[in-house]
C-alpha cells in the first residue's frame, strides 16, 4: 500500500473512532495554549479562553461570542452559560440566538468557552444544524472535524435539541 493510502485511511478510522467514542479528558482540564480551530471552510472558529486574547496568538476575529463567566479582552458579545445544568432556557437562547446573528454576518467569529470543548461545541454545532438545516449529531460532527475534544456536557445538548425543536 502507498504510503498517502496508508495514512489517509488511518485518519479516516481515527475520525470515525472518535465520532463513536468520545474522548475523555480529566474535569477541569483546559489547554495551557490557544485553542482556535476553523471549522471547515467557515469563517467560524472554535476556540479556548485563550483564543479571544489577542496577545496568545495572530488571528483576527470580527466577533468574538464569550460563553465564559468573565469577559475576554477580544470579547465583543457576553453570553456566559454553566457547563452543566445549571442553564435557564432564556439564558441559552439568547446565546443561540446571537451565535446565529453573528455567523450570518460578514467576518470571522470565533465563540469560545473556557477550555473549546462544551459550552463552545454546543453552541457551534446548534448554529451550524438551525443555519444549514442539518441534525444536531450531524452538526456536531462537523465540529469534531475540527476540535475531535468537542463534547458537550449532556445538560447543554439537551438544550440544544430542544432549541432546534422549537425552530421547526
Amino acid at each position: 500500500m502507498e504510503p498517502n493510502e496508508s495514512e489517509g485511511t488511518k485518519a479516516t478510522c481515527n475520525r470515525e473512532r472518535e465520532r463513536s467514542e468520545p474522548l475523555v479528558r480529566p474535569f477541569g482540564y483546559v489547554a495551557d495554549e490557544p485553542v482556535v480551530r476553523r471549522i471547515g471552510d467557515r469563517e467560524l472558529y472554535l476556540g479556548n479562553g485563550l483564543a479571544a486574547d489577542g496577545d496568545f496568538h495572530d488571528h483576527r476575529f470580527r466577533y468574538v461570542l464569550s460563553a465564559t463567566t468573565d469577559e475576554r479582552p477580544l470579547t465583543t458579545h457576553h453570553h456566559p452559560l454553566d457547563d452543566g445544568p445549571g442553564n435557564d432556557w432564556p439564558t441559552f437562547k439568547a446565546a443561540v440566538d446571537i451565535a446565529r446573528k453573528l455567523f450570518r454576518r460578514n467576518g470571522p467569529l470565533l465563540i469560545h468557552c473556557n477550555a473549546g470543548i462544551s459550552r463552545s461545541s454546543t453552541l457551534i454545532a446548534t448554529t451550524l444544524a438551525a443555519e444549514e438545516q442539518r441534525g444536531f449529531d450531524d452538526a456536531l460532527d462537523i465540529v469534531r472535524d475540527a476540535r475531535p475534544h468537542a463534547l458537550p456536557h449532556p445538560a447543554l445538548h439537551e438544550s440544544a435539541i430542544v432549541y432546534l425543536a422549537a425552530q421547526s
